[in-house]
């Protein structure tokens, strides 16, 4: 499995609505699947048109007005991301959710990267709980195996979180081998 490399990606968003809102903050952590971080990325997002951007959810992400137009134009930041994750299996928690706005707003600035093919923790997570014992959310799997979660809804913190659960998740379901993997992708 040390031969795999994974781009675990988080966004904080405006709202929930990819149409509607925009990405705030991305980060990805690339890890292999022995759980060695090999690369990390980090950036609070200037939206590509400004004037269409609705700030919203300070109070859940922290990020304020002013770090965002200070950021890093989205345009640099999805090249950035996409070229980091380029032949390693994208993942997330609740990777629809990401994966939606990561589609929005590459199309928004008029590239055409799709993902075609991820892992979600949430969906793994679920799939190792198979009495349906425990609650799925990023914070109680963190606290169910014991990892560590400071700055929750900061994206590298949920990334790096979701890496690491990742990787726990895959030992408890005795995911070994790349064809196993392979099985898993949605």
């Amino acid at each position: 499995m040390r031969e795999m490399s994974f781009a675990v990606i988080d966004f904080e968003t405006t709202g929930i609505n990819p149409k509607r809102d925009r990405i705030l903050q991305m980060a990805a952590v690339i890890v292999n699947g022995a759980g060695e971080i090999l690369d990390t990325f980090d950036t609070v997002v200037k939206p590509q048109h400004p004037e269409e951007y609705e700030h919203g959810a300070e109070h859940i992400h922290g990020i304020s007005r002013q770090q965002v137009e200070n950021g890093m134009p989205l345009t640099e930041a999805l090249e950035k991301l996409w070229a980091l994750s380029q032949d390693k299996v994208i993942t997330a928690h609740n990777a629809r959710f990401d994966i939606g706005f990561l589609h929005a707003e590459t199309q928004r600035i008029g590239l055409t990267h799709q993902v075609e093919t991820f892992l979600d923790t949430l969906a793994l997570a679920r799939q190792a709980d198979t009495q349906r014992e425990r609650k799925h959310s990023l914070g109680a799997l963190c606290e169910h195996y014991g990892i560590e979660l400071i700055n929750a809804h900061q994206a590298l913190a949920d990334a790096t979180a979701t890496a690491e659960l990742l990787i726990r998740l895959l030992k408890e379901m005795n995911i070994q081998q790349a064809d196993q993997i392979q099985a898993l992708l949605s």
